[in-house]
């Protein structure tokens, strides 16, 4: 009994990743359709967390799919919160279709038949543009991140590079990629040696540099001199795809929302990576924690960790306010 419901799951994992990607490749033509075009741009909690109109209309069109394809499931979107989609999506219109097409393949409309009874068991983690400053900047560095929970538990993902016209995806054993040209299994081979790696970092960030500019500067000189480089490229979720395809050594950072990593993270471990994911002050879940250290699985990150066990030291000693 206990191996066939361990089978059913895995099996309903796939299904999962199966429609995360879809919904990912459905909204990708629109994307590359208005890169460069933005002009209205808004700020919601500061200047350096913009949004515009196509974060909302994209994320709105990952409910209707996402909703469509299990309906009743409830979603975590970065642009409108929490909420449980409707058991009766709204029926969409040409415009819509013209624009979000939902890839049809056999296996879509068979994890759709799988998937259609499990309801509010399934939570979508949702970006729809992560990396919008990039985006509206007119940067290619973006992406679509789709995470699914199956019983509050991260069991699939799919993080959509429109640009480059590539998605990163994985169920609950197996992290794949693809692109026009090719398929292949990823399985987090990077290098071995912290000199060796490039180290995407978006830490120290501008909280820490106000709050605590001899710290902020001490950790950045430690880690400068630890790793061959320090790239910080503005999307999570495509710099930790890329840690799952061994193509960099190394991901931290300490501000990071749940829809920012949820699918990252979950590429990473399934692809044999390392993850270390702090609380810093929060009661987050495992997964989706702001504090986040990523690695090739045979990289052991040293200073990185040490830099992230001493914020989080630091963060429990004085409380979140210490880093703002």
């Amino acid at each position: 009994m206990a191996d066939t419901v361990a089978a059913s799951e895995t099996r309903i994992a796939h299904d999962l990743a199966t429609l995360a990607k879809a919904a990912g490749l459905a909204v990708a033509p629109y994307l590359r359709a208005v890169a460069r075009t933005s002009t209205a741009v808004e700020t919601k909690e500061d200047m350096h967390d913009p949004v515009t109109e196509h974060d909302r209309r994209v994320e709105g069109a990952l409910h209707v799919l996402l909703g469509g394809m299990v309906p009743g499931s409830r979603v975590l979107g970065e642009e409108t919160g929490e909420h449980v989609l409707p058991a009766d999506p709204p029926r969409v219109s040409a415009t819509f279709l013209e624009h979000f097409a939902l890839p049809m393949a056999p296996e879509v409309r068979g994890a759709m038949t799988r998937c259609a009874h499990l309801g509010v068991r399934v939570r979508w983690i949702i970006d729809p543009i992560d990396g919008t400053a990039n985006f509206a900047a007119g940067l290619p560095w973006f992406n679509t991140s789709v995470a699914a929970e199956l019983d509050d538990e991260i069991v699939a993902g799919a993080i959509s590079a429109p640009m480059s016209r590539e998605i990163f995806v994985a169920d609950a054993e197996r992290c794949w990629y693809e692109s026009p040209e090719k398929t292949r299994s990823l399985n987090a081979e990077g290098p071995s040696h912290e000199a060796e790696a490039v180290l995407i970092s978006y830490h120290p960030g501008v909280g820490l540099l106000s709050a605590e500019p001899q710290l902020a500067v001490d950790h950045e000189a430690r880690l400068a001199r630890a790793y061959q480089t320090i790239r910080r490229p503005g999307a999570a979720a495509l710099d930790l795809a890329m840690i799952a395809a061994g193509w960099c050594g190394a991901m931290m950072g300490i501000s990071f929302k749940p829809w920012d990593v949820a699918a990252g993270l979950h590429l990473v471990k399934v692809a044999g990576g390392r993850v270390l994911n702090l609380p810093l002050d929060t009661d987050l879940p495992d997964g989706l924690r702001p504090a986040v250290l990523a690695s090739a699985h045979d990289l052991d990150p040293v200073m990185a960790r040490t830099v992230l066990e001493e914020v989080q030291n630091l963060v429990a000693s004085r409380g979140s306010s210490a880093l703002s």
